[in-house]
């Protein structure tokens, strides 16, 4: 925080009177557990319940969230003719393609965010522990394409792929030195990676929309309970240097 009374130009500032000072407040209470969701494929802003979904789930060894939701089948812009098609890639039973199933990618972290509270002129901040992206997920096109190539009894078991699959079946059992660094390195691979995360189980998750009180409840933990202040044990300039390294003017 600023100096009462110092220009704003003695921090790096443009020439600007500082008005007020506002005390900050780390706090960590649900640190561990708060997620930024993205929406980068949808414009403008999301209002409550806007995409509320049907449905949630996770995979919590793997922290992978899926939710599903619902489309507006009663829509004029929306083509029954080819929800019907698609549809068989939900279920067998002529069910329209009525939701839209989003599937969390993780981003990778390259500096830290943090979420804040303005209350009663106090900033409360909460480290945000991982932040993903919610994009549309395909699956059903490809249960739609296995179907249609059932249908059509395509036979991808020709002589050369039975032989490819003798040939792999010999090379695997034979545990020589060089098989098993191979296969330590496949079971480190994206492929054996992938493979993990389908297997795991999904867990429901119940969704709770801003406005509600399970909602509420979880902001108040936003708030530090301790508002003590902290002793300092370094000047402001050390301070600044140590979050943003040696780029302001000596302040003492």
């Amino acid at each position: 925080m600023s100096e009462p009374g110092r220009p704003a130009t003695d921090y790096g500032l443009p020439d600007d009177e500082i008005v007020a000072e506002i005390p900050v407040f780390l706090t960590e209470k649900i640190g561990k557990n708060l997620h930024l969701l993205q929406y980068p494929l949808k414009a403008g802003s999301i209002g409550p319940g806007e995409l509320r979904p049907s449905t949630a789930r996770i995979k919590p060894i793997h922290g992978q969230i899926e939710m599903d939701i619902p489309l507006d089948v009663t829509s004029p812009m929306y083509n029954r003719e080819r929800g019907q098609e698609l549809g068989i890639g939900l279920s067998d039973s002529g069910r329209l393609l009525d939701i839209q199933t989003i599937v969390s990618v993780d981003i990778p972290k390259s500096s830290t965010y943090l979420a804040g509270v303005l209350k009663n002129r106090e900033l409360h901040l909460t480290p945000i522990e991982k932040i993903t992206q919610l994009r549309p997920s395909l699956k059903y096109l490809d249960k739609v394409a296995e179907k249609e190539r059932a249908a059509s009894k395509l036979d991808y078991d020709d002589e050369d792929t039975k032989e490819e699959k003798q040939v792999q079946t010999v090379q695997v059992s034979v545990r020589s030195a060089q098989a098993e660094e191979a296969l330590r390195q496949q079971q480190n691979s994206i492929a054996s990676i992938q493979k993990r995360l389908e297997e795991e189980p999904w867990s429901s998750l119940t969704y709770y929309d801003i406005g509600s009180d399970e909602s509420a409840a979880v902001s108040s933990q936003l708030v530090a309970a301790n508002t003590e202040d902290l002793i300092c044990k370094t000047d402001p300039s050390e301070y600044l240097t140590t979050i943003i390294g040696n780029t302001c003017p000596d302040v003492n």
